[in-house]
């Protein structure tokens, strides 16, 4: 009988000590969720918890959705924007009409040029303060009539320098130019160009005491009995036709 009672007390002791473990481990659990729960709400806005159903979902699945809502505002943030088609035509027409603007026209329409008489024929040539030299282009010395007083540059020779991209192939000395009443006699530099347009240079014009007037489009000759040449438009010939055709 002693040692039942023995047993029994043994029993009993046993029993507390599991009932104990299971509330330290129910604690545990009740804890752990808590905190879990806390976290879940730390991460999310009170009205956004509402709005995802915190009241009924676990707090696993709220943060499931809200990194779901960010990656979405993440793709839809880096995505481009569409564009209608008729935007996209619209924007090629532009695109088209810029590209057919012809700049070299443009820079053309800004250039001086006025009437001169070069080697006796009448011509149209351009005032080019930028080079020091008067250049003829090859055609332009075919068309002059010089391309018997033409000499090329040998292979030793170093060529004058140009501030074009464009090659001095020779020289034609004591051409005869004619603006207004003055006359002067230059060398003329003949450069491999398709132009068919003689530039005076500012020897030329310094030589003929050129004064450019830009507000009255015009330029004055000489000093004393000044004659008043009017500047051409580029679009305009000077019997260029003719003499070409002769």
């Amino acid at each position: 009988m002693f040692y039942s009672g023995i047993l029994s007390e043994s029993g009993r002791k046993d029993a507390d000590l599991r009932d104990a473990a299971t509330i330290r481990q129910q604690r545990r659990m009740k804890q752990a969720v808590q905190f879990i729960h806390k976290d879940s709400a730390d991460l999310l806005p009170l009205d956004g918890m509402k709005k995802l159903g915190a009241s009924k979902d676990t707090p696993h699945n709220i943060l499931q959705r809200r990194l779901l809502d960010t990656n979405l505002s993440k793709l839809r943030s880096n995505r481009s924007p569409w564009t209608p088609k008729n935007d996209v035509s619209a924007q090629s027409k532009k695109l088209n009409q810029v590209k057919s603007v012809n700049p070299r026209k443009s820079e053309e329409d800004d250039m001086i040029y006025v009437c001169c008489q070069c080697a006796g024929m009448e011509v149209r040539a351009l005032i080019d303060t930028s080079c020091q030299y008067s250049l003829i282009p090859a055609p332009c010395l075919d068309r002059l009539g010089l391309k018997e007083h033409f000499r090329l540059y040998k292979k030793e020779e170093e060529p004058p320098s140009l501030p074009y991209s464009v090659k001095a192939i020779g020289q034609v000395e004591r051409v005869a130019v004619m603006l207004g009443g003055a006359t002067v006699e230059c060398t003329a530099i003949v450069i491999d160009n398709n132009d068919r347009n003689l530039s005076l240079g500012l020897q030329t014009l310094k030589s003929l005491k050129c004064v450019i007037n830009l507000e009255k489009n015009n330029i004055e000759v000489g000093q004393t009995d000044k004659d008043i040449i009017p500047f051409i438009s580029n679009r305009n010939t000077v019997n260029e036709d003719h003499t070409s055709e002769g």
